[in-house]
């Protein structure tokens, strides 16, 4: 499965939709918040299936802070990451991901990219196309088929 993963749209999600109507082979989109209505337009435009959770700057939508989404082998707590102080330290969202026997994080809100590993828990922030705090605008393209998963950053 081919997984479109961004997060902190903010409003700007024209990049997203046009890589998915250029890219036939993604699968699925998953946005870490800050940009709900952003999905719900994506959706609209290409006819992708989505998990979105709600951001600090979402208002007014029904929708959680946090999923937990099982993929193939994989299981992955999404959060946007506010809550759990992702700007300073991951000990919190970490044991939240561990409480749920989640082996994936993915979260945003820091606007920057992250890929690493902590307590064998994959830690996945893809960044954002707007306001990189990073100078590195993009989101991730994450295949997974089993127990195999491959990331890889799209830059734009």
């Amino acid at each position: 499965m081919k997984i479109l993963v961004t997060a902190d749209t903010h409003g700007n999600y024209r990049t997203i939709t046009d890589y998915i109507l250029n890219n036939e082979d993604i699968d699925l989109l998953i946005h870490a918040g800050d940009g709900v209505e952003d999905v719900k337009n994506i959706n609209y435009e290409t006819g992708i299936p989505y998990y979105v959770v709600k951001g600090n700057n979402d208002f007014f939508v029904n929708e959680s802070y946090d999923k937990i989404i099982n993929i193939e082998n994989f299981k992955i707590f999404l959060s946007h990451g506010h809550k759990y102080g992702v700007d300073f330290t991951y000990d919190k969202i970490i044991d939240k991901a561990k409480e749920n026997n989640c082996n994936i994080i993915i979260h945003g809100h820091t606007h920057v990219y992250v890929n690493k590993y902590i307590d064998q828990i994959l830690v996945l922030n893809p960044g954002t196309i707007f306001l990189p705090r990073d100078d590195n605008p993009g989101f991730l393209i994450m295949d997974i088929e089993d127990d195999d998963i491959n990331i890889e950053r799209i830059s734009v």
